[in-house]
């Protein structure tokens, strides 16, 4: 009886390709304050903040079936949490942070349960309303919101200290809490969880039968969905120090329902891709033309990113890129020249068998 064989122990996570690829980006983001200049890094932390809203709608999208054109709203009712908890009650910023996620908690409740009920074209319909409404709220209410003007911090809260300028501090921030969040939702879409949303999405029916609870499965995911799009937008506006309803107009969520699909939605460094392409493309596009043309033509390109994304990289440009390198992979394997081991080099003599019997002896 042969001994079994045992079952090969999977590497850490940081070992793995993937992980060390990971860990170089954040390594390369850590450098990245120290190497630009304040308004680079301006941009480059807005990224970052509109990322979790991106890598929020990912989770709603790609992994739970669900679509939303409301989170720019959502995005919106964490930036404005922030700055109502800092000027009327002079809470700290981090304290005012946390309270914009519970207040995307909250709010991923309120619309979750309703949106169980939806699905498809008619849940696209519910928060399509959602978005346009919050601006026009955020407007009225003038003597709590500021109406149109808003609401702005005297400050930025992200105090010079340690030899570090408030703009590096704001980006080194905003890139350890995206690099949490990220791990996060990570570890909750490869575990049992996740494997639940793969069933649902495989087949819905069979995996009720198998007693997955898709209802249950749906509000987790809208409520955390909510709930980081709702930090993201605290960030932002601890950033950018103003809040205002022209920020979170009902094109401000299409633009994120689009960054996740560009992007690709089933990808955490997906979000981070979509979320720069909604930064950096129009500063891209004013460098080419001059005034309000440079408006449209970034809108043009982005349209095109979009259509050529959902006819021939459905995962997005970060699905695309992962599925070149599987295959660059793979091709690099099949060329590589088959190495012989020592055994078939050298093969152990097999022993001779005995000669046949003539007819003659086979008679005595």
């Amino acid at each position: 009886m042969t001994p079994p064989v045992p079952y090969p122990a999977e590497r850490p996570w940081f070992r793995t390709p993937r992980g060390l690829g990971t860990l170089a980006l954040l390594l390369v983001g850590v450098c990245i304050p120290f190497l630009v200049s304040d308004y680079d890094l301006f941009n480059a932390t807005r990224v970052l903040a509109i990322a979790l809203g991106v890598a929020g709608l990912n989770l709603l999208v790609g992994f739970s079936g669900q679509i939303s054109v409301g989170h720019g709203a959502i995005f919106g009712i964490g930036g404005y949490t922030t700055m109502l908890m800092m000027l009327n009650l002079d809470t700290p910023w981090p304290l005012a942070l946390v309270s914009s996620v519970g207040v995307g908690l909250l709010v991923g409740v309120v619309i979750g349960i309703p949106a169980l009920k939806l699905g498809g074209l008619n849940l696209g319909l519910f928060t399509i309303a959602i978005a346009a409404v919050f601006p026009l709220l955020m407007s009225r209410f003038s003597d709590v919101t500021g109406g149109t003007v808003g609401l702005a911090l005297p400050t930025s809260p992200f105090t010079a200290t340690a030899g570090l300028t408030s703009a590096q501090l704001g980006f080194l921030f905003a890139l350890l809490a995206l690099a949490g969040t990220l791990g996060l939702l990570r570890n909750l879409t490869t575990g049992r969880f996740g494997r639940a949303y793969a069933a649902v999405r495989t087949n819905r029916i069979l995996a009720m039968a198998n007693g997955v609870r898709v209802p249950q499965l749906k509000l987790i995911a809208f409520v955390i969905s909510a709930a980081v799009a709702g930090f993201g937008g605290g960030i932002l506006v601890l950033v950018l120090t103003v809040a205002t309803p022209d920020s979170y107009l009902l094109t401000f969520s299409l633009i994120l329902l689009m960054a996740t699909t560009v992007g690709g939605n089933r990808s955490w460094i997906g979000a981070i891709v979509g979320a720069g392409i909604v930064v950096y493309l129009p500063d891209f596009s004013s460098d080419i033309l001059p005034g309000q043309a440079s408006g449209q033509f970034a809108q043009l390109i982005f349209a095109v990113l979009l259509a050529v994304c959902l006819i021939f990289a459905p995962g997005g440009l970060a699905g695309w890129s992962s599925s070149l390198a599987r295959r660059a992979r793979g091709l690099a394997v099949r060329r590589a020249p088959a190495t012989e081991s020592p055994a078939s080099a050298h093969p152990e003599p097999k022993p001779e068998s005995p000669p046949a019997l003539t007819r003659k002896e086979a008679n005595r």
